[in-house]
């Protein structure tokens, strides 16, 4: 009996020690240097834009709280657009990190370094803590909840949101995005995505498709249409053209800062949906009737050039198809042609939407 016993106890103290002996093989002893790197990999993909590589580091439902707001990885991608032109350096350190099989958790200290404008610095520092999950595919980040530690020093909120989202026609705008929401949501089609020139196009006349959509919106500039892509990619085109441009010119935004909000949609819509062809097409001049009728962006078309020029030249290595309108509507000076604009000497007249169509048709996905 007494030996029975014994043999009961031994064979119920190897059971009870069994589970821990699995999760000690089954947990590899650097999970928490993963956790780690995963928090380094995310904000450096943060300060260097990378849709993508800020999603992959994530679970689905991942979460940032700070000071109040929650965001998802949508809305911090959008945001950081908003508050272009800047560049940050994240360093990241004291790392303190615990997990098990299935759950991390841990803090670390975040000092920010901003520069703006390629010369105004500024830094931040805060307190974080994060949470991680265990997936199929490896550790991922659950959420991260952000604490300033010192207020912005003075001066910083100025240059950190000197170019915001500028609708020149409120009233339009709220129309346009109600219209929006009222149409049925058709996918797999073509989007166009602009401002006035966009909105003016008859496009499914002009393409003989009636499930053209049309996301043009007149006197929006590229930071509205960043707020505006989460409605337009919920239509997962199979091709989007992008115009933009002239609206941030006339309201003083450097051309790189507008490359810079076009090519961060490029990035965001390849990671959204990689099957969409993006396609962006070129900002129209202007014409000396434009001092008349939109005094803001007449006269600068040598900014207009600026951008293409760098449009262009970002194109392949983006890897989206450039459309040079503009060198097709241009007189010998330079001007928009009068043959292809309206009396405003900005927007397209007829002609000018048939050149525009010409460019667009090999892009078309109902034509193969």
């Amino acid at each position: 009996m007494r030996k029975y016993m014994k043999r009961r106890w031994i064979t119920y103290l190897f059971l009870l020690l069994l589970p821990a002996s699995r999760t000690q093989a089954t947990t590899p002893a650097n999970d928490t240097a993963v956790m780690r790197q995963l928090i380094i990999t995310y904000f450096d993909a943060v300060a260097s834009k990378e849709f993508a590589k800020m999603e992959a580091n994530c679970t689905a439902d991942f979460v940032v709280y700070e000071d109040g707001r929650i965001w998802n990885n949508d809305s911090v991608y959008i945001n950081i657009q908003r508050h272009e032109p800047f560049k940050v350096k994240f360093t990241l350190t004291d790392f303190q990190l615990f997990s098990d099989t299935r759950f991390g958790d841990g803090s670390y200290h975040s000092h920010a370094d901003f520069v703006f404008h390629d010369s105004v610095s500024a830094a931040l520092d805060f307190i974080e803590t994060a949470t991680f999950r265990k997936t199929k595919t490896g550790w991922k980040i659950h959420s991260v909840d952000v604490t300033s530690l010192a207020p912005p020093a003075v001066g910083f909120p100025r240059f950190y949101k000197r170019y915001d989202t500028v609708r020149n026609v409120p009233e339009l705008y709220r129309q346009r995005m109600q219209l929006f929401k009222s149409e049925t949501q058709t996918k797999g089609g073509i989007v166009f995505l602009g401002n006035s020139i966009t909105q003016f196009g008859d496009w499914r006349r002009l393409l003989n498709d009636s499930n053209v959509l049309n996301r043009g919106i007149a006197g929006d500039n590229t930071f509205g249409m960043l707020d505006r892509l989460t409605e337009v990619m919920a239509h997962q085109p199979a091709a989007l053209f992008i115009e933009a441009g002239i609206n941030d010119i006339g309201q003083g935004v450097p051309p790189n800062f507008i490359v810079a909000n076009i090519h961060s949609m490029v990035e965001w819509v390849k990671a959204k949906s990689p099957i969409t062809k993006i396609c962006v097409i070129s900002v129209i001049p202007t014409n000396e009737h434009a001092k008349t009728h939109y005094p803001d962006v007449a006269g600068k078309n040598a900014l207009v050039r600026q951008v293409n020029r760098q449009l262009q030249e970002q194109a392949a290595a983006a890897g989206y198809a450039y459309l040079d309108l503009a060198g097709r509507v241009v007189d010998t000076t330079g001007d928009l042609n009068e043959k292809y604009a309206r009396p405003d000497g900005l927007h397209l007249n007829a002609a000018g939407y048939e050149v525009l169509i010409k460019l667009i048709k090999p892009f078309d996905p109902s034509r193969r």
